[in-house]
């Protein structure tokens, strides 16, 4: 696969940063298929995190429909947002077991897309029978627990379907954390829609991480500022 590199654009005035910055934009979508590069190869998943760590601190992931989707950089406040959630839920892990990760690690699903969280954890008993190739790339399988935090380049619909697909691809919680609206959307296996929660104070594991509870309100949205 060929190495792309985006350049940051020059934009004055963009989030208080005078003569450049990211540029605010959502997500860009280029139609592998058409290409003729098949996502679908033993390797595709190395390959595609290996393109993702060359071009830090840019993402990309596949869609279901061949696409290559590239990610510009969440900011510094999205950042701090996942980087609360992923240190809480890798505490947990240390007690109970499984394995956590971040937004370093692709998970191929069902539909053949290959998507990367902002933070999830999957059971001892997988993460114990994961493949080499596994462990080196993309794992096979949605994580138990996902979580996604939106972004300023993030839209709210592709986001949700993105959570979407988690559950859809066997995914057994999630939290879809919205700092910019202080709203979280919890969706579980098996419920045809999230639940929403306007400004909550914290949110619970349930019974996949029994015992976890996130300070959502003081952690994330207490800390937010425009950015």
């Amino acid at each position: 696969m060929v190495t792309v590199k985006p350049q940051p654009i020059a934009a004055a005035g963009v989030a208080g940063q005078p003569g450049g910055g990211w540029p605010l934009v959502g997500e860009l979508r280029l139609n592998l298929s058409a290409l003729g590069v098949d996502g679908s190869a033993p390797d595709f998943g190395e390959r595609l995190c290996q393109l993702s760590g060359d071009n830090e601190p840019w993402q990309f992931e596949y869609s279901a429909k061949g696409e290559l989707i590239i990610m510009p950089p969440p900011g510094s406040e999205s950042c701090a947002g996942e980087s609360e959630v992923i240190t809480d839920l890798g505490l947990w892990r240390r007690n109970n077991g499984g394995r956590s990760y971040s937004s370093t690690v692709g998970f191929r699903l069902p539909s053949g897309a290959q998507r990367i969280p902002d933070a999830a954890w999957i059971t001892q008993e997988r993460y114990d029978n994961l493949t080499a190739a596994e462990r080196r790339g993309t794992i096979n399988g949605a994580p138990d627990f996902v979580v996604e935090v939106r972004s300023r380049t993030d839209r709210r619909p592709p986001l949700l379907a993105k959570m979407q697909e988690w559950m859809d691809g066997g995914a057994r919680l999630g939290w879809l954390i919205d700092h910019r609206a202080r709203r979280v959307y919890i969706y579980r296996a098996g419920q045809e829609a999230p639940e929403i929660l306007e400004n909550p104070a914290t949110l619970s594991g349930e019974d996949v991480l029994p015992g976890f509870t996130f300070d959502v309100g003081r952690l994330i949205f207490a800390r937010y500022t425009e950015e």
